[in-house]
């Protein structure tokens, strides 16, 4: 066999040990990655005419990669249209940012009645898959809003408090412009659930190993 050959092959190999590396780490199972509360069914702030936020920080050594959101409502019976869109802020001097850095509509989107009531309105637990997973890193504060409605009348929808909260307390947006963000006083119920994501140090780590296992095969097949 020529030595090119030999080369070809061995550059093949090592490529390909990293990538199944890469890709079984890609695989793992979601996990809590930020707990900011469970429902008190207290109160609420109202997010059909207002888009309502909440900070969060990711406090894992490594970059973690969000998937799904979980969270509760307050709502009037027959209220929610099956409309959902999340935002993700930057953080901008204690408030969201003017434009948010990643959006969509919720997929997958399931609600569940809790059987709680709070003031006639009933409460549910919903979860949903960001449209896209998002690569979010350590130690920084971020903003997540949401609104659960097609248009910015109000439709009775609260997004459910919890105590004492985590972080600070929530922004909101009323008609969603994102430039006239206000303190709501309130903290509110959510979690999120994702993976975390290997540092640049280790996916280096990965690529060394697989070479160095392609020069291996490399030696057996000179000899």
């Amino acid at each position: 066999m020529k030595t090119s050959t030999v080369l070809k092959k061995l550059s093949m190999t090592a490529a390909g040990s990293a990538s199944i590396a890469l890709a079984t780490m890609g695989t793992a199972s979601a996990s809590v990655i930020f707990d900011g509360g469970g429902p008190d069914q207290q109160n609420g702030n109202e997010m059909t005419a207002w888009v309502q936020a909440e900070d969060f920080i990711l406090s894992q050594d490594i970059g973690t990669r969000l998937t799904d959101v979980h969270f509760w409502t307050l709502e009037a019976p027959g209220a929610w249209d099956g409309t959902l869109d999340y935002f993700v802020f930057a953080n901008a001097g204690g408030q969201p940012a003017s434009t948010p850095f990643a959006q969509g509509a919720g997929a997958n989107v399931v609600k569940t009645a809790t059987g709680n009531q709070t003031f006639g309105f009933n409460e549910y637990a919903y979860s949903f898959d960001l449209q896209t997973p998002l690569d979010l890193s350590a130690n920084t504060t971020y903003w997540l809003g949401l609104h659960l409605s097609s248009n910015f009348d109000r439709d009775e929808i609260y997004w459910g408090t919890t105590t004492p909260g985590v972080g600070s307390t929530g922004q909101e947006s009323f008609g969603g412009t994102f430039n006239n963000w206000s303190n709501n006083g309130r903290h509110h119920a959510f979690y999120l659930t994702g993976q975390k994501v290997p540092e640049p140090a280790s996916v280096l780590g990965l690529l060394a190993i697989g070479a160095l296992g392609a020069g291996a095969a490399w030696k057996r097949k000179l000899k």
